[in-house]
């Protein structure tokens, strides 16, 4: 196991390095590239499987005593430290040449989420977390927005069910609710770096290799949650996130 913060950092060093090892792979085929659908009709690409396979072969030679899960290939070993990986997070973006696509993963141990990467290989932008030790994007730190006030605060919502009764409750708060495009880890990027106030999370499908690698960027940027199951650690999956005054004004008003 990854007793230490030396070796965590260090294996969160290598999915870096496979990351963007393949960065000039994804830009050569990105907005021209094949696809097919998966079982919930969600797009998928060879690229998709290719990043998964690449980051995992690399973590079992490094380190084969962590279990590892990802979205395209399912779980491999040990069930109690493992990453959980979505190897392209955006893929509809990815495949139609829009700037919303990422690599992603999440260090789960014990249940929780201790280190996450998310690239922006589009940008080449780096965005990474070490469980109580801050958030970063290029080595720098990262933190919500804690100034903006109503009528000038914008949240993302990942749920399209009842958004118009989201849309609602938001508005009479002074909040702009949005449907993006885009996908869960760009989203949580742009909530920990404080240019969005908040994403909600609710009767979704969203899996939790979504969430996980942004939910621990988005908390150790000083985010706080609004929890709607009774889930802990990476298994949390209804939930408000956000600036605090953002989620405590949500909070008090009953409204969701």
């Amino acid at each position: 196991m990854l007793s230490t913060d030396v070796q965590v950092r260090e294996a969160q060093q290598l999915v870096i390095d496979v990351f963007k090892s393949l960065r000039s792979d994804l830009l050569s085929v990105y907005g021209n590239i094949e696809h097919t659908r998966k079982g919930d009709s969600s797009p998928v690409t060879v690229w998709d499987v290719k990043v998964e396979e690449t980051l995992r072969a690399a973590l079992e030679q490094a380190y084969p005593e962590i279990g590892f899960e990802g979205e395209e290939t399912g779980e491999w070993g040990n069930r109690e430290t493992y990453w959980l990986v979505d190897p392209i997070d955006g893929t509809s973006s990815f495949i139609r040449g829009l700037p919303f696509c990422t690599n992603m993963a999440a260090l789960v141990d014990k249940g929780h989420v201790i280190a996450a990467v998310i690239y922006d290989f589009v940008n080449d932008v780096l965005y990474t977390a070490l469980k109580d030790q801050g958030a970063f994007k290029n080595g720098e730190p990262i933190h919500v927005n804690t100034t903006r006030g109503p009528g000038n605060q914008v949240v993302y919502s990942l749920t399209r069910q009842a958004f118009g009764h989201l849309q609602e409750a938001m508005h009479e708060l002074g909040i702009r609710l949005i449907l993006p495009m885009g996908a869960a880890g760009y989203d949580y990027a742009l909530l920990a770096e404080g240019k969005i106030d908040g994403v909600i999370v609710v009767n979704t499908q969203t899996g939790l290799y979504d969430n996980a690698p942004g939910l621990l960027l988005a908390e150790e940027a000083g985010a706080v949650m609004l929890q709607y199951d009774n889930e802990v650690g990476v298994q949390r999956h209804e939930f408000i996130v956000g600036a605090p005054s953002v989620v405590e004004r949500i909070e008090h008003s009953g409204l969701i």
